[in-house]
């Protein structure tokens, strides 16, 4: 064999070794990061409900609008404060609420900064005791919570506080944390299911907020740890043994 023929095969014998490098690389990196199945934003609410039964008098606000704590939303007139003075007693008034016995009115206010969502207490209708008027859904502590369908082994790889990549609906890339955890079965399919909590500072930027209303659809890839180069082909051939019974 020539020095031409052996240069050409040590170098076809390099160039084929790289490529199987690379390709392992890029395998254990894909190993690495599980994508979501389904993950939405959430956010805390707080209920809007009245004590007592009554009518909507005075209407401030309407679904979907803006409110700061302290806002008033609406009043609500009621018999049966009029009713309850009559027999002298003093009903109380609360941080969401102030009741005026010698109006026989309830007067609601916000608690929390936020948006309101399922309204219901609007001018002219008549609400009933305990009933819920609204709900206050809060600018702060947005979170994303995202299914994925691990394999035993992935699900053993989920690290607290584990990076999670968040993609917004116009492609914008928010970072994210693993908080919680919580194993599940979905209704449909009845596999099971493993429900991370994400939690991120990006999320409550002020200029997000259309984007990142609770409810929103978003899709999330969640790193887990990283057990060496070779980790990838070493967990695929050992659920591969498993498989045939080998191990």
């Amino acid at each position: 064999m020539s020095w031409l023929n052996r240069l050409k095969l040590l170098s076809g014998i390099v160039v084929i070794v790289l490529i199987v490098g690379l390709l392992t690389l890029l395998f254990n990196q894909r190993q690495n990061q599980v994508a979501s199945i389904a993950a939405h934003v959430d956010a805390p609410r707080t209920v809007v409900a009245s004590p007592y039964g009554g009518l909507v008098t005075d209407q401030k606000r309407n679904p979907g609008d803006h409110v700061s704590a302290g806002d008033q939303l609406f009043t609500v007139i009621s018999s049966n404060l009029r009713d309850m003075a009559a027999l002298g007693m003093k009903p109380t008034s609360t941080d969401g609420y102030k009741v005026d016995l010698e109006l026989g009115t309830i007067t609601f206010y916000a608690t929390i900064d936020g948006y309101l969502e399922s309204f219901t207490a609007f001018e002219g209708s008549y609400v009933n005791g305990s009933e819920r008027l609204a709900e206050i859904v809060s600018n702060k502590n947005k979170t994303v919570v995202a299914t994925f369908q691990l394999n035993p082994s992935d699900y053993g790889r989920i690290e607290q506080d584990g990076k999670v990549a968040i993609h917004l609906p116009d492609g914008q890339l928010v970072e994210g944390r693993v908080m919680s955890v919580n194993i599940g079965t979905d209704e449909t399919s009845k596999k099971t299911v493993t429900e991370v909590t994400v939690a991120s500072d990006g999320l409550q930027a002020d200029d997000l907020t259309l984007l990142t209303r609770r409810n929103t659809p978003v899709n999330a890839v969640m790193s887990l740890r990283d057990d060496g180069p070779l980790a990838g082909p070493t967990q695929t051939l050992r659920e591969f043994l498993v498989k045939i019974g080998l191990r």
